[in-house]
């Protein structure tokens, strides 16, 4: 939290400072004559206002737009983890699927990264099949691992029509190397969880893992982990769902985008915007605060674009702010919930083929 706070007033102070200079310059007035102390006054008495005013130009239309793509995110995220349940023996309705997808995104909005709402899923569907708990742990990791592996896979390819932006700006190079080491070590997991023996028991790793705490559930996980391979059509059934998801994610902020005037190509636009969603989904600070925003401004604020830090700040907080409004009503769905919502999950726990 001190982390993300941290970063958070680092970049409001870089806006508002900029704003101000904007201010000044229109009226004839330079900003280095002024002292210091002087400078960090106005920054942030005139700066959030100069912001506000640029978040205001955002229409209806667009803002209902971008809330209704980041409702989608939740529901299409759950029919994806669904697929993931039924291949390891679990079967949940659809309703419960959805009510534990939508607490999960409550406890997203603060645990750490903007996966952190996953260690509560684990929690209720382990809880709701306790003779299979490693399994149904599992099936969260998976449905994490698998989501991101699909998301940086399509960064990936829309970095392509950018591989001029990228070569020419040191920033966006580094943005790129960091989504696809990311994306080399998604892709490792799955193949040798998914398609060969080097989890399973009596492997290296298991043996590692047996000698942890809980080490014999750790090594159960592990070893269900082959079942996804074993299943055929399995990876393009939930590659096409996460891709959904990830028109989902580019549609929020190119609705946003235009309801601010930003004046980015399209293409780039959903390059950026799915880098840097995978990048805030590292556990660093809470629900990514703070590392979005900064790769945001730090992305689009350059000559090319000639985009305004404060709009680039405006895009990423606007892109939070309707994912938190999906927050509350996941959190909504949390405390009307019965209190016997990890019995009524329905768990079977026949043989996985």
């Amino acid at each position: 939290m001190v982390l993300s706070a941290t970063l958070l007033a680092l970049i409001f102070h870089v806006i508002f400072c900029n704003e101000v200079q904007t201010q000044l310059a229109e009226t004839g007035q330079r900003w280095e004559s002024i002292p210091k102390w002087e400078q960090r006054r106005l920054a942030w008495t005139r700066g959030p206002g100069a912001l506000w005013e640029t978040t205001r130009q955002l229409d209806p239309l667009n803002l209902g737009i971008a809330f209704g793509a980041c409702g989608l995110l939740v529901v299409i995220g759950g029919v994806r983890w669904r697929l993931v349940l039924r291949v390891q023996g679990l079967h949940l309705s659809w309703s419960e699927v959805m009510r534990i997808s939508f607490i999960a995104h409550f406890f997203n909005a603060f645990l750490l990264g903007t996966a952190g709402g996953d260690v509560v899923k684990a929690w209720y569907v382990a809880r709701a099949a306790p003779e299979r708990r490693p399994e149904a742990a599992l099936t969260v990791f998976a449905d994490r691992v698998l989501g991101a592996l699909a998301l940086l896979v399509f960064a990936v390819v829309c970095a392509i029509p950018n591989v001029g932006l990228i070569f020419r700006y040191p920033r966006h190079s580094a943005l790129f190397l960091t989504v696809l080491g990311m994306l080399l070590v998604a892709g490792l997991f799955v193949i040798l969880g998914f398609y060969t023996n080097a989890l399973q028991p009596g492997r290296p790793l298991a043996r590692w893992a047996a000698k942890l705490p809980k080490g014999g559930s750790f090594v159960r996980a592990l070893a269900a982990c082959r079942a996804f391979g074993h299943h055929p059509g399995f990876l393009l059934e939930v590659g096409l769902w996460s891709l959904l998801v990830n028109v989902s994610i580019v549609l929020a902020y190119a609705a946003l985008a235009r309801g601010l005037h930003l004046d980015v190509p399209w293409i780039t636009l959903a390059y950026v915007s799915a880098a840097v969603v995978s990048v805030a989904a590292i556990p660093v600070t809470p629900a990514g605060l703070g590392v979005r925003e900064n790769l945001f401004v730090w992305l689009l604020a350059t000559p090319i674009f000639d985009v305004k830090p404060g709009i680039a700040l405006s895009l990423s907080l606007l892109g939070y702010t309707v994912n938190l409004a999906w927050s509350v009503v996941g959190g909504v769905v949390y405390l009307l919930a019965p209190s016997d919502t990890k019995q009524v999950v329905r768990a079977t726990s026949s043989a996985v083929s």
